[in-house]
């Protein structure tokens, strides 16, 4: 009995060793879903948060892997360049008024609004990774994405710069794998604002956006 013991307990360290030792691919590549909120930062009753109904993510990096032997058989510690990282997200406001018809009474209407949110940047920070068998890997990023943001709404477009910060896990067996991620900043957008109608004189208003949310992806490594 102790025998088959002993041979047991040689077969899973020897099955440990050599599964645990799985490396993710240096290179990646993640196509995602979006959901997010936007909100101007002034706005402190939150009248202006705003939902999406559709948004999508596409992201290219490599990782630069500190240590090319895994440490306590499993660890591999690396710098992350996202250096693509494109977001999309759609909004649509609904705004329901009354107003008289002229004969004392009420007529309602509603007004639909859609809202288009871009941004174009990159990403970098550190991530661990973890081999727990053979061929399979948990990778753990927190990085710094700064970008160009990109809004039109009402029939006007804005951009400005954003400073923004992802956080995320993804999960990989060989080159296939899911991820989840938070996304959060803001960015500084300038609007021009007709101040009278009469004589068409505008002012440019810079106002800064507040964005949060998350995307579920596609993670492919190799």
């Amino acid at each position: 009995m102790k025998k088959v013991l002993l041979l047991f307990a040689c077969f899973s360290l020897l099955y440990y060793t050599a599964d645990a030792q799985s490396k993710p691919g240096k290179k990646y590549l993640n196509i995602g879903y979006v959901s997010q909120h936007l909100k101007a930062v002034d706005d402190l009753d939150g009248e202006s948060k705003i939902k999406s109904k559709f948004g999508a993510s596409l992201s290219s990096g490599r990782t630069f892997f500190l240590n090319q032997e895994p440490i306590a058989k499993v660890l591999y510690f690396g710098i992350d360049w996202t250096y693509l990282d494109l977001n999309y997200a759609q909004f649509k406001q609904t705004e329901t008024y009354s107003i008289e018809d002229g004969n004392g009474g009420m007529i309602t209407e509603t007004d639909n609004y859609v809202t288009h949110k871009g941004e174009i940047g990159m990403q970098v920070g550190p991530s661990v990774h973890v081999g727990l068998t053979d061929g399979f890997t948990v990778s753990a990023h927190v990085r710094y994405a700064p970008s160009y943001s990109l809004l039109y709404a009402d029939e006007e477009f804005s951009g400005g710069f954003g400073n923004f910060f992802t956080t995320g896990l993804s999960a990989n067996y060989g080159a296939f794998g899911l991820g989840f991620e938070t996304r959060w900043g803001s960015a500084k957008h300038s609007f021009n604002i007709d101040i009278d109608e009469l004589e068409e004189q505008e002012v440019t208003v810079k106002e800064k956006i507040k964005l949060n949310g998350s995307r579920i992806f596609l993670a492919f490594r190799f």
